[in-house]
């Protein structure tokens, strides 16, 4: 049997049309000639008749903000007779949108272009890791000023609540002025629940998934709600009693509420109404063939409803796809993030929406198994005053000067003995020339040249006995050093007994 030395047209044919890159042939005008499977599949799925797609012309299927590029790019290579490759937008016949990297190489027979050969690359997964990377950068920026900015808030804002409460504590409760030193209070303490936002979003505070009253973080964003929507649209809440709690980080959830909320907003440019609304919800034997996607159990439902314009069907397909959007400057991954969110808690989003009627994003969240109301943890009532404790010897270093003025007032009215510094290296001069003994070191985490982790080492090496209370405007996630475990940490902004009570804590 004679040996193969080529082959024949059957097996080219059969690397076309199996091949697993995107292939099409077309004549020099554009018309689809030939079409691989793997193109198929992408473009029309598994139903689609060859037959109906050849000899349309490939500028349908090209996104129509991308025809311009590439009707250039087609117009160069057939006039200088040469390869071109570019990226573009091509939209499937459910009309999602893909992402390409397209090799266009023209035939030529006798001097002339008689077809082009396109090979096409989906970017889809490099296009959603650029756009993270370009949205990691910028966050990075946004979450060091945020984390800045709460920081320096955090020192005020420990000072106002901390004289605050004091002034309250010492005015008898029949006085009208009990009442304003109590709305201070209140006002200060909402402004340190923001201050915690602003650390979660800057990442200086580790947020982790906990037991979230998703009814509580509803009100707790309430304020930046309203805000965001601005004064033509109204907001109501409806929100029902006795739900489940769900694992959940809390500043995710609050993303996610503000994301749908801002979304909802955004179709409504001449005003309208949203609203927010929760229930108790199960998905049994009964209710499963409505959530074919579903698993049976209890959740709590989310639902977030505008009067807007709406959206018609096909839009609803892809409103969760990476950088779909349908308004001029979107970057379409406000409702990309909301979901990844709910699938991130193990739980399901859907819309429903027409033309002319609105639209409902509705969110199932899992109730947790671990879900319990318990009984709140007792507090020291501080109208009542804690009894003293032993006097102790106290070292305080903070940089800022009405902060240590503060804890050393604080620290001295518990009948303590208080020492105080600047920074670290006048904390350590007077370690070394106190002949008595320190009890205790409180110092703030972030100080220049020595910050409270180095000197809190550095005292240790001196005074090995000495406990060590960190305090900061950021979060408790740098206090990763084992040596340091037996330290304890205060959040700013603290109250008075939050000091007190931390303290007795390291001496029970």
């Amino acid at each position: 049997m004679p040996e193969c030395t080529a082959y024949d047209d059957s097996f080219y044919e059969d690397l076309f049309v199996y091949s697993t890159a995107i292939s099409a042939v077309t004549d020099e005008n554009g018309i689809l000639r030939k079409v691989n499977k793997r193109a198929m599949e992408m473009f029309f799925g598994t139903e689609q008749d060859l037959g109906s797609v050849i000899g349309r012309n490939i500028l349908e299927f090209i996104h129509v903000d991308d025809r311009a590029k590439v009707i250039e790019r087609w117009q160069e290579s057939l006039r200088e007779k040469k390869e071109v490759n570019y990226d573009l937008r091509m939209s499937a016949a459910d009309g999602h949108v893909m992402y390409f990297l397209v090799s266009g190489r023209p035939i030529v027979r006798d001097g002339k272009v008689v077809l082009f050969h396109y090979q096409a690359l989906d970017m889809m997964d490099h296009k959603v890791q650029e756009q993270n990377l370009l949205a990691s950068a910028s966050a990075e920026v946004i979450a060091q000023i945020a984390g800045g900015f709460a920081h320096d808030f955090n020192n005020l804002l420990t000072v106002i609540n901390g004289y605050a409460e004091i002034m309250r504590l010492s005015i008898d409760e029949g006085s009208p002025l009990f009442h304003k030193a109590s709305q201070i209070c209140e006002a200060g303490r909402q402004a340190s629940q923001l201050t915690g936002r602003m650390l979660e979003f800057s990442r200086k505070s580790k947020a982790k998934a906990e037991l979230v009253d998703i009814n509580m973080e509803i009100s707790n964003q309430e304020g930046i709600i309203r805000h965001v929507i601005g004064e033509n649209v109204s907001v109501g809440f409806a929100k029902s009693q006795g739900l489940g709690k769900v694992l959940i980080e809390p500043s995710r959830l609050a993303t996610l509420l503000v994301n749908l909320t801002v979304n909802a907003k955004e179709a409504m440019p001449r005003g309208g109404e949203i609203v927010i609304s929760t229930e108790p919800y199960v998905v049994d034997a009964s209710s499963e063939s409505l959530h074919t996607r579903v698993s049976r159990g209890s959740y709590v439902r989310l639902s977030i409803q505008d009067n807007g314009e709406g959206m018609p069907e096909e839009v609803c397909r892809q409103v969760f796809d990476p950088f779909f959007s349908t308004r001029d400057g979107g970057r379409g991954i406000g409702l990309w993030t909301a979901q990844n969110i709910v699938h991130a808690a193990k739980g399901y989003i859907s819309v429903e929406s027409c033309p002319g009627t609105g639209t409902t994003f509705t969110i199932l969240l899992p109730v947790s198994g671990a879900d319990s109301q318990g009984e709140p943890v007792g507090k020291t009532d501080p109208k009542a005053g804690p009894e003293h404790d032993a006097s102790r010897t106290i070292l305080v270093v903070e940089d800022d000067d009405t902060v240590r003025d503060l804890v050393n007032e604080v620290l001295k009215g518990q009948g303590h003995v208080t020492l105080t510094a600047r920074n670290g290296g006048d904390a350590l001069q007077i370690v070394r020339q106190y002949e008595g003994n320190i009890d205790l070191l409180i110092t703030d985490m972030v100080m220049r040249r020595i910050d409270g982790m180095m000197l809190s080492k550095k005292m240790r090496s001196i005074r090995p006995h000495i406990k060590v209370m960190f305090m900061s405007g950021y979060g408790g996630g740098m206090l990763d050093d084992d040596s340091l475990k037996d330290s304890v940490f205060l959040q700013k902004p603290f109250l008075p007994q939050d000091l007190v009570d931390k303290v007795r804590s390291l001496f029970a």
